[in-house]
This record gives structure tokens, C-alpha cells and sequence, in this order.
């Protein structure tokens, strides 16, 4: 069966204006965009986003916090904190972000979609319940996760961040939270410094986040085959009925801002194990909101390969290769931090 597919996808996310020098610039999704139309014409339906709601948002943003980013309105050019920029329209597209996530989450809730792709900027993952991060305004995810199990009924939420960087917004607002699972894979020698082995969650959401150290030499190879060891323990005993993906694409090669070498086609392999696992667990939907990714083309190239693997007719399913000894020793890790908590190993 066809996999049910669409994007939000809006000029207005360009509105956010960072200036031609920032990592996080108009050029990123426009050259998503280009390829889009190039690659995939008239085969990806289109979301319109709608503008999310305070009581959407307050789920995952202090509201002293909102009112800040609001009074930007019509701002000339100033700064919501030292690496984000902002202009008069910022806050339109941030708000319109976050709305965009909520509006695919609805259509996937409403069993209208299977998979939602929203190709949204401002990224959020690294947004605070209090402030903004690392070029991040609203978190995206964090709203669309909690507003998913406050106002869809939904009881088990699995957020899946390929970022190369740890997002660290997500897991300071979900961090007590055991109704949403987050699982991140990133590399600790760059921003924000957040992620390592032990930071397990507190109180009813201990267990509940699942942090993965990549080191800079893994391969497309051993981060797919890691993936099919953590995430698949994870998918067989959380369950999940949602999955969200933080879905950055900086690990590539070139990225100037990642430090990883793995290479455009890994995130295509990605989006068909998560597809296979996903068969296997009742087919729950999935929305993927884009995150991080400074170089252009490459960030194009890595969005194409999702797209190509979610169109692609799923592959039989075979024995995995055998985990080499850095998988093992990554898998080992992950499985020592979380012994005894009951909630993955």
C-alpha cells in the first residue's frame, strides 16, 4: 500500500530573516524547495500551516517568554538571544512552525495521512521552555508532543532526534515526562554540550530519555545498524503510537557546523528502517519537522533521500548485518545507563 504522504511547505517560513552570513538562512529551504519541485513534481500534496495557539504552545513555553517573543513584532532587526537574529516577522514564522507541526499532527490523528513531512523554519529542538537556543524560537516538537497527549489522547509518544546535535530543549521540557519517549543520537565535541549516557530523565520520566554519544569515525553502516539495535528494543517494549522525528541533517559530510562524515544517503536508510520497524509495531504515523542542516545542497540531497525512501515500495525484511564492535560498544553503553529502569532494556 502507498504510504499516505504530505508537507507543510509555506514562503512564509522565509520571512524569518537571519542575514546572508547566518548558518540558519532563507538558502536552506529554498534549496530544499528547488529540489522538491526538480525531483518530486506534483507528487507531494501540500499542508497549509496555521498559526498555533497560546494554549498550544504554553504545553511547552512559559508564557512571559511567548509575550517576549511577540513584542518583536515589527522589530527593524534585533536578537532573541546572541546566535538568533530577528526581524519583524520572525515571530510569524515561528509561530507559524509550531503550527505547521500541529497541523500535520492533526491530519495524521484524523487517519488522513501516514506520514507528514513539515519543512518548517525557525528550527526547535534546541528551544527552551524559557528562552531561546541555538537559533531555535519555538520547539517545534516539544509542542506537537505535548499537545499530542493533552489534547489527541495520545499515551506514548516517541521522538526520534538524528540531529548532530543533542537537543537539549527537548529534553529539559519532556524530561519528567513518561508519556514521551526521546531518543537522540549526536556528538557531544560540538553544541550544545547537553546528551550524554546518564542523563536518563527524572522522576515519572526516568528511563524516558534515551541519550546515544556518537563518536566522529561511525559510518552510515554502523548509525543505521545502531539504530536497529537501540531503537528497535525501544520500539518493541515502549510501543509507541506516534512517532515525531527532530529531523536535522547536519551529521553529513561539509556540514559547517556538524563534525560527523556520514553522507546523504544514510538518513534515506533511516526513514526505511524506521518504516520497517514501524510495520512491525502496528504502523503508528509519523511526522518528521525539520531541524538543523548548514549546507544547502547537501541539506536538499539529505531531505531527497527521505522522500525517495518513504515513496520507495519497503524492502523484505532481512537479518541485519552483524553490529561491529564500536555498535556493540555504543549498544553496551546505552543498555548500561538504563539498566534496571524498566522502561527500554
Amino acid at each position: 500500500m502507498p504510504t499516505r504522504l504530505a508537507i507543510v511547505r509555506d514562503p512564509r517560513f522565509l520571512l524569518h530573516k537571519t542575514g546572508l552570513t547566518h548558518p540558519e538562512s532563507v538558502q536552506r529551504l529554498e534549496a530544499v524547495h528547488h529540489m522538491l519541485d526538480r525531483r518530486f513534481p506534483g507528487r507531494l500534496p501540500r499542508l497549509s500551516p496555521t498559526l498555533a495557539a497560546m494554549e498550544q504552545l504554553q504545553l511547552a513555553h512559559q508564557r512571559p517568554y511567548l509575550l517576549r517573543v511577540l513584542a518583536t513584532a515589527g522589530m527593524a532587526r534585533g536578537a532573541l538571544a546572541e546566535d538568533t537574529p530577528c526581524r519583524g516577522s520572525s515571530y510569524l514564522a515561528a509561530w507559524l512552525a509550531a503550527g505547521g507541526c500541529l497541523a500535520g499532527l492533526e491530519r495524521l490523528a484524523a487517519g488522513e495521512l501516514d506520514v507528514c513531512l513539515a519543512l518548517v523554519r525557525p528550527p526547535g529542538h534546541h528551544a527552551l521552555a524559557g528562552s531561546t537556543n541555538g537559533f531555535c524560537i519555538l520547539n517545534n516538537l516539544a509542542v506537537a508532543a505535548r499537545w499530542a497527549v493533552e489534547g489527541l489522547g495520545y499515551e506514548r509518544v516517541l521522538i526520534v532526534d538524528w540531529d548532530v546535535h543533542h537537543g537539549n530543549g527537548l529534553q529539559e521540557i519532556l524530561y519528567r515526562d513518561r508519556s514521551v519517549l526521546y531518543f537522540s543520537s549526536h556528538y557531544m565535541g560540538t553544541f550544545p554540550g547537553t546528551g550524554a549516557w546518564d542523563q536518563v530523565g527524572q522522576g515519572p520520566g526516568r528511563g524516558y530519555n534515551l541519550n546515544l554519544e556518537l563518536p566522529m569515525q561511525i559510518s552510515d553502516q554502523e548509525m543505521v545498524s545502531l539504530y536497529a539495535e537501540v531503537l528497535g528494543r525501544v520500539m518493541r517494549r515502549f510501543r509507541p503510537q506516534l512517532i515525531l522525528v527532530a529531523a536535522g541533517f547536519d551529521a553529513i559530510r561539509g556540514d559547517p557546523l556538524g563534525r560527523l562524515r556520514l553522507s546523504p544517503r544514510v538518513f534515506g536508510r533511516l526513514t526505511a528502517l524506521l518504516r520497517e520497524m514501524g510495520r512491525a509495531h502496528g504502523s503508528p504515523p509519523w511526522l518528521l519537522a525539520l531541524e538543523g542542516g548548514y549546507d544547502p545542497e547537501g541539506l536538499a540531497e539529505s531531505v531527497g533521500e527521505v522522500v525517495e525512501a518513504l515513496f520507495a515500495e519497503p524492502p523484505e525484511a532481512g537479518e541485519p548485518p552483524p553490529a561491529s564492535e564500536l555498535v556493540a560498544s555504543l549498544v553496551q553503553k546505552a543498555r548500561a545507563a538504563h539498566a534496571g529502569l524498566g522502561v527500554w532494556v
